[in-house]
C-alpha cells in the first residue's frame, strides 16, 4: 500500500537531517520517483519512494506536493514508474544510473 504524505515527509526529513538523498530519481512531467539505496543483511538493495506529484497553488503561487492524479498526470505516473523500475534494475546489476 502506498505510504501516507506523513510517513514520506517523514522520511525525508531523516534522510535529509543525515545528508542522505537519492542514488537516482525517475521524474516524468510533474510526477517524480526517488530510489533509495538499502542495506540488509543480505546486502544492498534498491527501493522506489512513493510518487510526488508537484504543482504550484495558484492563490500562493507556492510548490506543493498532491496527491490526486488527473489524466495526464497518471500517463507520467506510469512512465515514471517504469523508468523507476528500469533504474532500479540497472543499479542492482551494479550499472549507474542515467539521471
Amino acid at each position: 500500500m502506498a505510504q501516507s504524505n506523513a510517513q514520506r515527509s517523514d522520511e525525508e526529513q531523516a534522510g535529509s537531517a543525515s545528508g542522505r538523498r537519492p542514488e537516482a530519481t525517475a521524474k516524468v512531467g510533474n510526477v517524480e520517483i526517488a530510489i533509495w539505496k538499502n542495506h540488509n543483511e543480505r546486502g544492498d538493495f534498491y527501493t522506489a519512494s512513493a510518487p510526488t506529484l508537484r504543482y504550484k497553488d495558484v492563490q500562493t503561487s507556492e510548490w506543493k506536493d498532491g496527491s490526486s492524479y488527473g489524466q495526464m498526470d497518471l500517463l507520467a505516473l506510469a512512465e515514471a514508474a517504469r523508468e523507476a523500475s528500469a533504474k532500479i534494475r540497472g543499479l542492482s546489476r551494479g550499472r549507474a544510473p542515467s539521471r
